[in-house]
């Protein structure tokens, strides 16, 4: 566990201040924009010894969801964030890219100030003092027309080709196990098709979907070797099928339901 000089009490009123004042910011949104708050209040949080629950509740509240790669999981770990916690925040990050795809394939573009978009992270700048935030440039932008508005640049807008190999999070311990190179590793996962994607195959195609791969899945592949390249290329691949499910399914309802 990672060793710090926090005060709890100190730590707990800066978080909690931190998400009353998103929440007035919120409930004035007609006058002013959503306020985006730092990924710092989490760790803070965590690593002052603040439960799962309190976290949880807070970051709903909050209503800030982080771009978040398959390494920075390994990263909020080592500084105490709980696993629940960690799987809120996938599922959250998982969910944004979901409704943001069919607001997009729907004609329904969002629109809206940047913090309402997925927030990108630089978790290294926490060891300097910083809040663990990344500069929000180009946030909320389409890129080339390809992918929707808010889905950041890292996720491939368009996923391997349909006769690409499917491989699990088994096969990626496995190959890691057997010694296989890095950079092979990550050339497979990012040329191939990730399965499972949904944790609940059959639901109704909604925002309430849950993904198989959670955060705490991330932390627990590192502490299997999993290197932190082929983390990030799993959860490149594995949103870039999700966005992919998700734009065919809306596209092929597109006309005959009613989106709210």
């Amino acid at each position: 566990m990672r060793q710090t000089e926090n005060h709890p009490q100190t730590v707990k009123l800066s978080f909690i201040a931190s998400i009353a004042l998103t929440a007035l910011v919120t409930g004035c949104a007609i006058f002013e924009p959503r306020t985006a708050v730092p990924i710092s209040n989490i760790t803070e949080a965590a690593e002052s010894g603040q439960s799962s629950t309190e976290i949880l509740t807070a970051m709903r509240s909050a209503r800030t969801t982080y771009a978040l790669r398959g390494s920075d999981f390994v990263k909020l770990a080592e500084r105490d964030v709980p696993e629940p916690v960690l799987d809120e925040l996938q599922q959250r990050f998982f969910g944004d890219i979901d409704w943001l795809t069919r607001r997009w394939v729907t004609e329904r573009i969002a629109g809206g100030p940047t913090a309402f978009y997925p927030q990108p992270v630089d978790l290294d700048n926490l060891d300097q003092g910083g809040n663990g935030m990344a500069p929000t440039t180009g946030v909320g932008r389409t890129t080339h027309s390809a992918r929707p508005p808010g889905v950041p640049d890292w996720v491939p807008a368009v996923p391997v080709s349909p006769f690409g190999s499917t491989i699990s999070v088994n096969d990626v311990v496995q190959m890691t196990r057997q010694g296989e190179p890095t950079p092979q590793i990550v050339s497979t996962v990012r040329s191939s098709h990730i399965f499972p994607i949904y944790a609940d195959p059959g639901a109704v195609v909604s925002r309430s979907r849950t993904g198989a791969i959670t955060g705490s899945m991330y932390a627990s592949l590192a502490g299997q070797g999993v290197a932190p390249e082929v983390l990030d290329a799993l959860q490149e691949a594995y949103l870039a099928d999700h966005l992919e499910q998700t734009r065919l399914r809306w596209w092929n309802m597109k006309g005959t339901v009613n989106i709210p």
